[in-house]
């Protein structure tokens, strides 16, 4: 649970810069929830299931969004329960003068989302052939 906070606060650490527009803490439930969802295609291409997902190639665009958007939302449910708002708060206050547990955070990040993509990739390779 600790890694999850420690992820969510390097998201939500990314997100409030003054760069970058919106309210951070969406934005860092959405990166989340990106991340829940890649794990999910990626145990249902394993497991050969990814025909759960009720999408055709046939279906337009409109019912493909209204398909995926009822299968997200239990999902962002969930993970905006894993971590709330509050749980990040306390987070800034322990982690942001220790630069070098955030810099290597950081860059664990990128290589575990680069690995998660990557592993989709081949997955998907593996299982067209």
């Amino acid at each position: 649970m600790n890694t999850i906070k420690f992820i969510g606060y390097l998201f939500y650490r990314y997100y409030e810069k003054p760069p970058q527009r919106g309210n951070p803490y969406f934005r860092t439930m959405g990166s989340l929830l990106l991340l829940v969802y890649i794990h999910i295609l990626q145990l249902l291409a394993l497991f050969n299931k990814i025909d759960l997902i009720p999408i055709k190639s046939s279906d337009d665009k409109l019912t493909k969004s209204i398909i995926m958007l009822l299968i997200l939302i239990p999902i962002y449910l969930f993970v905006t329960k894993l971590l709330k708002k509050s749980d990040i708060e306390p987070l800034k206050e322990k982690y942001d003068y220790n630069w070098d547990k955030v810099h290597s955070g950081n860059l664990w990040l990128i290589i575990y989302i680069i690995l998660s993509m990557a592993l989709m990739f081949v997955l998907a390779i593996w299982r067209k052939g």
